[in-house]
């Protein structure tokens, strides 16, 4: 029975895994290369790989139905993807990943996680666009289907260490006041 759900289901397990191992790894990176923590913060490390879980699933929801949207891999139908992917997926990944993390490091109330979004999404979600522009048209001309999510999170750890790092520097970088 387990070798059955295995095989079925053997692509989910590697989507989940590899961008769940991905976040968390680059969030492991960034606590003690970055930040030079002494002690890890695990409710941080463990929300990036409970959020990496989620946003693995679904990418693999998601990439399936782009391809079966758009076949052919023309150019024009790779920037088609490309714009689709930039515009429909990239705002949900952002948010997942903003509020995932958010809740699960215990920022739960409204006020929190809206201030959390307000502060983080926009810088987020276009570093994602500079980034994942030039490797989705990579991806979506070159990467067969199946290593489509893998690939990308190869690719997303710079990435992942650079989201990270991002949302949890201190408060008042992210806060420009009047007189800057």
């Amino acid at each position: 029975m387990i070798r059955s759900f295995l095989r079925r289901h053997r692509l989910l397990l590697i989507n989940v895994t590899s961008a769940s191992g991905c976040l968390a790894t680059s969030d492991f990176c960034v606590q003690n290369f970055y930040e030079k923590k002494n002690s890890l913060d695990d409710k941080r490390l463990v929300a990036a790989l409970a959020t990496g879980a989620v946003m693995g699933a679904e990418a693999h929801i998601w990439f399936p139905f782009l391809d079966r949207l758009i076949v052919h891999p023309s150019w024009r139908n790779v920037f088609k993807k490309v714009l689709l992917d930039q515009t429909m997926a990239a705002p949900i990944f952002t948010l997942t990943y903003i509020v995932g993390t958010s809740i699960l490091e215990g920022r739960t109330s409204y006020r929190e996680l809206v201030k959390d979004t307000q502060t983080n999404f926009l810088p987020l979600y276009i570093a994602d666009t500079l980034i994942y522009i030039p490797i989705q048209i990579v991806n979506f001309k070159y990467i067969p289907a199946f290593y489509r999510v893998p690939f990308l999170s190869f690719v997303a750890f710079i990435f992942d260490c650079f989201i990270s790092a991002y949302k949890h520097k201190p408060q008042e970088i992210h806060v420009h006041t009047k007189h800057e």
